[in-house]
């Protein structure tokens, strides 16, 4: 019997160690895809607007345009000091590039591709919130192509929760790693 007890509070004590639970953010499916380059993502965006999309709402009570805006603050504030991108949801404005776009897609289909986010975003039909569940389906494209991906879900349980831009926070450098696996780096001479 104390074995068990023992194993349980082992369980217990590494499960508030590791912060599995609501305030934990899980990324899978994620990944730079073979055309993406860090410096393509830095020219299209640094000092210059970012245009992002957004499909579906994960906060019941909030219109889509108010959720928007408080989003647009979220990625603000969670966005690394460079590339200073100002992100929008407003298309063409004077410093930006157009074929470059952030899409996030709430409460995805669990089947969504990634891929259509970038081809066809008019066809998708994002779910209907459920309180206290965030998952949010990101892709970065170049006009049609997917440059890089990610999946993203926690617990928030609204646009000014910390757990909600901690997302973003941990988003960043999976949407824009700063090297392609799938493009060789130059090998150091150590001759």
């Amino acid at each position: 019997m104390r074995r068990v007890i023992a194993a349980l509070a082992i369980g217990l004590a590494i499960g508030a160690v590791t912060g599995c639970g609501p305030q934990t953010t899980v990324i899978t499916s994620e990944g730079a895809e073979s055309p993406y380059s860090y410096q393509e993502y830095l020219a299209a965006a640094d000092g210059r607007d970012f245009l992002v999309e957004v499909r579906g709402m994960p906060f019941p009570g909030m219109t889509q345009d108010a959720f928007n805006q408080a989003l647009m603050g979220v990625l603000q504030a969670a966005r690394p000091a460079r590339p200073a991108a100002t992100f929008t949801t407003r298309p063409g404005g004077p410093t930006m590039v157009p074929a470059y776009r952030l899409v996030l897609v709430f409460n995805p289909a669990v089947n969504l591709a990634h891929e259509t986010q970038c081809r066809a975003l008019d066809s998708i039909r994002p779910g209907q919130p459920t309180a206290g569940q965030v998952r949010v389906s990101v892709a970065f494209c170049r006009k049609d192509d997917l440059m890089s991906k990610a999946v993203a879900h926690n617990g928030a349980t609204g646009v000014d929760d910390p757990v909600f831009r901690q997302m973003f926070t941990e988003l960043f450098p999976v949407m824009f790693p700063p090297r392609n696996p799938f493009i060789e780096s130059p090998t150091p001479n150590f001759e």
